[in-house]
């Protein structure tokens, strides 16, 4: 599972990549083994990583407070599983409720923090602090795992590369999403610099540079 990939991206010239995922484990005995051979994968890579192992009898008490800007919970979360980090990038949870059902810290205390899905809550790691690499490899181990241990395994990945898989069409899309970029924050610099418009043309203009790149940003379709 080492990235072998080699974009002349990072994080200087690309915008923020992520993946959004959630599932539900077919077998929740088995999360020993996943928890095993994720933890070899880690390894290989060089990933940080931690393991739960919390007592699934004892119900949900997890609650999450502010210290200044610190965020810290309290209580006691049922999880098993093992969390890692590819490095700058977010951490990636693959930890479980006794229904199997995966689940974080954050989403044991708000469900519907990172999208909609009470029942299966969408998880999220944006991706590219370690290189649009790290993407590639984080959907392929996803893939690998959700073939061996998930009943139900679901990404919403905004390159498409989960859907085909084709690191080429990859990296044509990150190049042509990185150029969008630029031209948008070229366009949206050179709208705040325009003190000739009135407030409402400035309005107008900027909703449609924003929808304009955001129709751009679109993640490809299935059959694309």
């Amino acid at each position: 599972m080492t990235p072998k990939h080699n974009f002349n991206y990072t994080m200087e010239n690309t915008f923020t990549i992520k993946l959004r995922y959630r599932g539900r484990l077919r077998t929740p005995a088995e999360v020993y083994v996943l928890i095993n051979e994720t933890e070899d994968i880690c390894r290989s890579n060089g990933w940080k990583y931690h393991t739960w192992d919390e007592d699934w009898a004892l119900p949900n008490s997890l609650r999450s407070e502010f210290t200044g800007s610190a965020l810290s919970f309290k209580g006691h979360a049922p999880l098993k599983g093992i969390s890692f980090g590819t490095g700058q990038s977010e951490t990636v949870w693959l930890t479980f409720t006794p229904d199997g059902v995966l689940h974080s810290l954050m989403t044991l205390v708000e469900p519907e923090f990172t999208g909609d899905g009470v029942d299966m809550p969408w998880e999220r790691v944006k991706t590219c602090y370690d290189g649009p690499a790290t993407h590639l490899a984080l959907c392929k181990l996803f893939r690998y795992l959700a073939d061996r241990y998930f009943e139900v395994f679901e990404v919403r990945d905004e390159s498409g590369y989960w859907v085909h898989g084709d690191d080429a069409r990859f990296e044509t899309w990150l190049g042509e999403t990185t150029r969008n970029m630029r031209q948008f924050e070229e366009e949206l610099a050179a709208l705040e610099e325009d003190k000739s418009i009135s407030p409402k043309e400035y309005k107008e203009r900027m909703y449609k540079l924003v929808k304009e790149f955001g129709d751009k940003l679109k993640a490809p379709s299935n059959d694309e």
